[in-house]
């Protein structure tokens, strides 16, 4: 369903583009209304296509949940990959010299002046 709705809503908005205007008379011309009923005789055979070919639904629908039962557990791997601890149980990965702060104290000649 959700590709006929793409196909649907990507029609719409090349339907919407203008055309070509160096095409001329040799562009065929569609009006508004002509490309309403085409969209909505094409959407209702679409929508009998299941009663026509069940079996070819059926293979659709198991393929399709196949996909989202991978899509899910893809993500669960990732996730859990990012949420472990490193291996050497050491999450900190700054040093002790990293840690300290910068000095901002006097200098010899500072101290002189």
């Amino acid at each position: 369903m959700f590709l006929i709705r793409a196909a649907f809503w990507l029609s719409l908005v090349v339907f919407l583009l203008p055309a070509d205007p160096q095409t001329g008379d040799q562009a065929p011309r569609v009006t508004a209304i002509e490309a309403l009923v085409a969209a909505r005789s094409a959407v209702l055979d679409l929508s009998a296509f299941c009663d026509r070919n069940a079996d070819v639904c059926t293979t659709g629908s198991n393929a399709f949940q196949l996909f989202t039962d991978k899509v899910r557990y893809g993500v669960h791997v990732i996730q859990d990959y990012f949420d472990r601890p490193p291996a050497d149980g050491n999450s900190d990965t700054l040093k002790r010299e990293d840690m300290q702060p910068p000095w901002h104290g006097t200098t010899k000649k500072d101290q002189s002046a």
